[in-house]
């Protein structure tokens, strides 16, 4: 099986679970619209509400992670008793957290003006902003009742308490991140260490929170050397978060159609200023440096003849060797965080759901698509 394929089955394997979850949550206590329209955005119907198959409704990355990260503590406190463990005490935390990663796209697509996603149009460019951003609001507020059902599973109340408090303070970062996001399209004078300060807040935040949190729901805080178990898998969550957000900066630019889904180059026609872009205006020549901020204050559409100047800068500059090289150290960050609290090489070699979020981090960081 090739890397991909294990990775593909890995996500599939807990997939549905996570689904099944989220379904039984906006079933209950909503009107018809208000359950049709986030089924609308996570794929499952049509902007009809009725059901389709193969919709897309993302690869659910953090909830894999924070189940992973449960299965693994598990694994930790008793050899063998991870891998096939019963999930149901973490699924509230896997479905919340794809709740809130999908109420902050819906506000996304406001902020940004995008009018599609996954190929299909935006709840806003369908109903409007103003309902988007009260379905927003709604699917954020379901996050939060989803986790509360942890105590319905055995969890203690005490731990529901402190996932809460991290579900919570990981949101703020994920508004402050947000809104260092939007303040840079304005500012030409961003630096790579600026950037990553934002991505820390945006990507990094969420995936830590997950993994942190897939831990949590195995681990009791207060018991001798967790504490600092936890802030390893957290800190493993931060760095792989970082090192995934800057291969996206990658495919936004050099990515191939035909893997991403997605036009090559469409980052430089919409001016994202990622991890390339900035360390190329931050490194380039002055000649070249002011043609790039010229084209970068326009609000004109990039021409082919100018994006081809951007990618021949960028190229000049060694911008993407630079990106990935960053990415790369991220990963060697996070793989060993992840070693540390799995408690050494050796331990994390037994520990079967470990190992998978450690290929799972790796592929992150490497991917093409």
């Amino acid at each position: 099986m090739t890397q991909t394929a294990e990775i593909t089955a890995t996500l599939g394997r807990y997939a549905g679970l996570i689904e099944q979850t989220i379904r039984a949550e906006l079933a209950t206590g909503l009107d018809p619209w208000m359950q049709g329209a986030l089924s609308y955005h996570f794929g499952w119907v049509d902007d009809t509400f009725q059901p389709i198959t193969n919709g897309n409704s993302g690869k659910k990355l953090r909830p894999v992670m924070a189940l992973l990260a449960y299965q693994g503590a598990l694994e930790i406190l008793q050899p063998g008793a991870g891998e096939n463990a019963d999930l149901a005490p973490a699924l509230p935390l896997a479905a919340s957290l794809e709740m809130i990663h999908n109420y902050s796209l819906i506000h996304d697509d406001i902020e940004d003006d995008d009018r599609a996603r996954h190929g299909r149009p935006t709840l806003w460019a369908l109903w409007g902003k103003p309902k988007a951003i009260n379905a927003g609001d709604c699917l954020d507020m379901l996050a939060y009742r989803a986790l509360y059902r942890g105590q319905e599973k055995g969890l203690p109340a005490e731990r529901v308490l402190e996932l809460t408090r991290l579900i919570t303070d990981t949101s703020v970062r994920l508004t402050l991140g947000q809104h260092a996001d939007m303040s840079f399209e304005d500012n030409l004078e961003v630096t790579p260490e600026m950037y990553l300060k934002m991505i820390s807040g945006k990507s990094a935040a969420l995936i830590s929170c997950s993994v942190k949190g897939g831990a949590l729901v195995a681990l009791d805080p207060a018991a001798p050397d967790n504490a600092a178990r936890l802030e390893d898998f957290a800190r493993f969550g931060e760095q792989i978060g970082l090192g995934f957000q800057i291969r996206d900066d990658i495919l936004g630019i050099w990515g191939l159609t035909a893997k991403t889904g997605k036009p090559s180059g469409s980052d430089i026609r919409r001016r994202k200023k990622s991890l390339p872009v900035l360390y190329t205006l931050t490194n380039a020549a002055p000649a070249l440096r002011e043609k790039l901020l010229h084209l970068y204050r326009s609000n004109d559409p990039v021409t082919p003849e100018q994006e081809q100047f951007v990618m021949d800068a960028l190229e000049e500059t060694g911008a993407r060797e630079f990106a990935q090289a960053q990415a790369d150290r991220f990963k060697f960050a996070a793989l060993e965080a992840l070693t540390q609290a799995a408690g050494g090489e050796k331990a994390l070699a037994n520990n079967p759901p470990l190992r998978k979020l450690h290929e799972l981090s790796t592929f992150l960081v490497e991917r093409d698509y």
